[in-house]
């Protein structure tokens, strides 16, 4: 049976959790193709986490902030003024809204105070700070001659 090495082109389904209380399910991805042991533009620690698995085996990756999305950076949170927005917006603490960068580029950002002058937003990725947890499928290598070499069993 082969085992992942380092630059086997795979693909692989997972499913993410974010390690609180509930282990909540934040998403659970199509399969994703990538190369064993390159840092995943998104997830930096999932490429080299599948080195040594199989195809059809399923692996739990524990991912610390900065191999995830970050630490939480205290420059990404702004204190705006209450003018900046729309004057009978209802704005509340933890609610995300979308607005519009100096570069035009549409963002999210997480309330964090409101008063009559002034909007406090992290700007912070809402998953900054925090260890992901990966439920990581190997579905199979495609690099074969003859096109993808699944694992026998299909199942998640």
């Amino acid at each position: 049976m082969r085992i992942a090495q380092q630059g086997d082109r795979v693909l692989v389904h997972y499913v993410k959790r974010l390690r609180d209380e509930c282990s909540r399910t934040v998403s659970s991805r199509e399969p994703l193709q990538l190369t064993v042991g390159v840092n995943h533009p998104r997830l930096p620690g999932l490429g080299s986490a599948l080195v040594g698995l199989t195809a059809g085996q399923v692996a739990t990756l524990s991912l610390p902030p900065e191999l995830a999305y970050g630490l939480s950076d205290p420059k990404r949170i702004h204190r705006w003024s209450r003018q900046r927005f729309p004057k009978k917006s209802t704005l509340k603490a933890g609610q995300l809204i979308r607005f519009t960068d100096g570069r035009g580029r549409r963002r999210r950002v997480r309330i964090l105070e409101v008063d009559s002058a002034v909007v406090v937003v992290d700007a912070n990725h809402p998953w900054a700070g925090q260890t992901l947890d990966l439920e990581v499928k190997l579905l199979g290598f495609l690099d074969q001659p003859l096109g993808l070499e699944l694992a026998n069993d299909e199942t998640f």
